[in-house]
C-alpha cells in the first residue's frame, strides 16, 4: 500500500468523523491538516533512524555538562590500527558534540576546570549517543 492511498484513507476517515454542518471551513481545514500530518508521521515513524550496523562511524557523539563548572573531556580509542583522540571543552550547562566519530571502544577522562580528574572510564561508541555528566 503506498503513501497516497494511506493519506487518502486518513482524509476520508476525517471527513466521515466530522459532519460538514458542525465545522466551519477553517475548522475542517485544521482537522484535515492534522489528520494528514499524523498519518504522515505514522508512515515515516518517529524520526529516529536505526543505527546502521555496517557503518564505520557514528554521525554524532555528544556530551552534556550538568556540573557546576566547565569541564574538559578527553577521548582516546583505536579504530583499524589508528588511534583517534578528541578533546572537548564544555561550559557549565553546555553541550558539545564530535561528528563522524569512528566506532570503537574509547577511553575517556573528565577533567574539572582545576585540571583534577573527575572521572575515568571506557565507553563503546556504536551509535549516536548523548552522555550527560552530572555531579554526584
Amino acid at each position: 500500500m503506498n503513501t497516497k492511498h494511506i493519506a487518502i484513507g486518513f482524509f476520508f476517515a476525517g471527513a466521515t468523523l466530522f459532519p460538514a454542518q458542525a465545522l466551519s471551513s477553517l475548522d475542517k481545514g485544521l482537522v484535515i491538516g492534522n489528520i494528514l500530518i499524523q498519518g504522515y508521521q505514522a508512515i515515516k515513524g518517529n524520526g529516529k533512524k536505526a543505527p546502521d550496523p555496517t557503518a564505520k562511524t557514528v554521525d554524532s557523539f555528544c556530551f552534556k555538562n550538568k556540573m557546576e563548572e566547565k569541564i574538559t573531556i578527553k577521548l582516546s580509542g583505536k579504530h583499524e590500527d589508528e588511534t583517534v583522540t578528541k578533546e572537548l571543552v564544555i561550559q557549565k550547562d553546555g553541550k558539545e558534540c564530535t561528528y563522524n566519530l569512528p566506532k570503537a571502544i574509547y577511553q575517556y577522562e573528565i577533567l574539572l576546570s582545576s585540571k583534577d580528574v573527575y572521572k575515568k572510564g571506557e565507553y563503546n561508541v556504536y551509535e549516536e549517543s548523548i552522555m550527560t555528566i552530572n555531579h554526584d
